[in-house]
C-alpha cells in the first residue's frame, strides 16, 4: 500500500512537472514571438512618421500658411540679408542703364516669397515679414520703401489708396476704371504693357504684377487665408467685386525709378 502511494505521489509530481514546463514553453513561444510584432509596427510607424514629415517639408516651402516657411526658409535673417544684396545691387545700376524696369521688377520679385503667409490685420503695421500682421496699405508701402524708394512708409499707409498712387507715381502713369467688370479691367491694364502696378480699389489695395501673359494679385488680404498671398488676378474676389479700381505704373514711372535709384547710400 504505502508503495501504492509513493508511486502514485512521484506520477503527480512529474505530470505537474511536465505542465508547468509546457506552461514555461508556450510563454516563451509567445515572448519569442511578441517582440517582432511589436518590432514590425515600430519599423511602420516609424516610416510612416518620416513620409508625413517629408511630404509637410515639400509642402511647407511651398504654402506660406504652413508653420515652418518662415522658420526655416523665408526667415528674417535672410530677409535682412537679402535687403542688403538688393542694395549693393543697386549701387551697381545708373539711370542711364539698360533694364533698369526689369531690375526693378526683379528685385521686388525676390522681396515678395518673403512676405507670403503674413498674417493681415486691418491696423497691422509690421516691418518684417513672417512677423507681426500687417494691413494692406502698409504692405504696399513697406515693401516699396524695403526696395529703396525713400517714401513716408507711415502717411502713404494711412492715405486712401487713390491718394497713395497719386503720391508715388506720375500722372500720366495712372488709369482710372470705374464701374468696369473684372475682365473688362484686366484686358485694360494689358493695353497698358507688362510691369508692375499699384492698384487702388474701393477698400483695398495692393500689387498687380503683368509678366509672361499672366496677371497676379499680390495683397495682404482680409479675406481667407487672412495673410499676404499672390493669387490670379482673374479669380480674385477682391479684386472683382470692387466698383472702382486705379492703377498706377510703378515700373516705368521716372517719378518712381529716379527716386529708387538716387535713394543710394
Amino acid at each position: 500500500m504505502a508503495i501504492f502511494v509513493v508511486v502514485r505521489y512521484v506520477t503527480f509530481i512529474l505530470f505537474r512537472s511536465a505542465q508547468v514546463r509546457n506552461l514555461c514553453y508556450n510563454t516563451q513561444l509567445f515572448m519569442q514571438k511578441r517582440p517582432k510584432s511589436r518590432t514590425y509596427t515600430k519599423y511602420i510607424l516609424l516610416v510612416f512618421l518620416l513620409a508625413s514629415a517629408a511630404v509637410y517639408g515639400y509642402f511647407m516651402k511651398r504654402t506660406p500658411i504652413l508653420w515652418g516657411y518662415h522658420e526655416f526658409y523665408f526667415t528674417p535673417k535672410q530677409y535682412r540679408n537679402t535687403l542688403h544684396q538688393l542694395a549693393d545691387e543697386r549701387k551697381e545700376l545708373t539711370s542711364g542703364g539698360e533694364n533698369i524696369s526689369q531690375t526693378f521688377i526683379r528685385q521686388f520679385r525676390r522681396l515678395m516669397p518673403f512676405w507670403y503667409g503674413t498674417r493681415y490685420s486691418f491696423y497691422g503695421q509690421t516691418e518684417t515679414p513672417g512677423e507681426g500682421k500687417i494691413a494692406c496699405g502698409y504692405f504696399v508701402t513697406t515693401v516699396l520703401e524695403d526696395l529703396g524708394l525713400k517714401i513716408e512708409r507711415n502717411k502713404l499707409a494711412q492715405l486712401p489708396s487713390e491718394e497713395m498712387i497719386k503720391t508715388l507715381v506720375e500722372k500720366t502713369s495712372i488709369r482710372r476704371f470705374s464701374g468696369y467688370t473684372i475682365t473688362d479691367f484686366l484686358a485694360g491694364v494689358r493695353e497698358t504693357g507688362t510691369g508692375l502696378y499699384v492698384v487702388g480699389l474701393d477698400t483695398h489695395t495692393g500689387f498687380l504684377l503683368f509678366q509672361n501673359n499672366e496677371m497676379r494679385f499680390i495683397h495682404a488680404s482680409g479675406r481667407f487665408p487672412f495673410a499676404v498671398i499672390n493669387e490670379r488676378a482673374s479669380e480674385s474676389i477682391i479684386l472683382g467685386k470692387s466698383k472702382y479700381r486705379i492703377v498706377g505704373k510703378l515700373s516705368d514711372d521716372k517719378k518712381v525709378l529716379q527716386n529708387w535709384l538716387s535713394n543710394q547710400e
